[in-house]
């Protein structure tokens, strides 16, 4: 019986945690700076803000650049910097919903291919 309620508890607190307002909520506060994105050359870079009313990450969301900022074609694809890490079940909706459209690349990979940091370039956040 003690076994039934703590399996009854563990999925309660994992459902909840993933809740669309809840699980924004949470990895507001829990994982600020946590899911950062860049392309192949980081002339885009981007740490995911999470607020109620701000969309998760998406490449429509991400290519509302002008024609003049746009990367070349090779470097247009937008990779996730983070590891998927099943144990933190309060991301589990983002990482089915938003994380598995982008590949991950460490950024090792890519801060050798770096182009210049511009700190006025909004595209451009760490």
């Amino acid at each position: 019986m003690k076994n039934k309620w703590i399996v009854l508890t563990v999925i309660i607190v994992i459902i909840v945690s993933n809740l669309p307002i809840v699980s924004t909520v949470l990895m507001d506060k829990i994982d600020r700076n946590h899911f950062k994105y860049a392309n192949a050359d980081a002339s885009f870079t981007i740490i995911q803000p999470f607020d109620i009313l701000r969309p998760w990450m998406n490449e429509d969301v991400v290519w509302r650049f002008n024609e003049n900022q746009r990367p070349r074609a090779e470097n247009r694809e937008i990779f996730r910097l983070y590891q998927i890490n099943p144990l933190c079940f309060w991301r589990w909706r983002y990482y089915l919903l938003v994380s598995i459209s982008f590949r991950y690349k460490s950024w090792k990979d890519i801060e050798p291919n770096r182009t210049p940091l511009v700190p006025d370039n909004m595209w451009q956040q760490f």
